[in-house]
């Protein structure tokens, strides 16, 4: 079980890293030029750089979500299939050890 966790544990640590580098893409993406004042207190902080970071997440987390809505339909065919060729083998199988 050690194994499945560490892999597990490596697996969870990977899908962060490419999470944080597209956001950090995209946060670059939408401030060329840096960060503004985006809350419109004047003044340009923390607080601006956390509204864009939030933001560029936001926009990662949809263009996600929206391929997997998009290859949903074309896994789960593939994966009847795979059942359907899965079943029929077994039943081949059967047949054969009847006769």
């Amino acid at each position: 079980m050690g194994f499945l966790k560490k892999l597990f544990g490596i697996g969870v640590t990977a899908g962060a890293t490419v999470a944080a580098v597209r956001v950090s893409d995209k946060y670059k993406e939408n401030n060329p030029n840096g960060v503004q004042d985006v809350n419109g207190d004047g003044k340009v902080d923390s607080k601006d750089v956390m509204i864009e970071v939030k933001k560029a997440a936001s926009e990662v987390y949809n263009e996600a979500s929206a391929k997997i809505k998009e290859k949903t339909p074309e896994y789960k065919e593939t994966f009847n299939n795979t059942m359907q060729q899965a079943k029929d083998k077994v039943n081949s199988v059967v047949e054969d050890i009847k006769n």
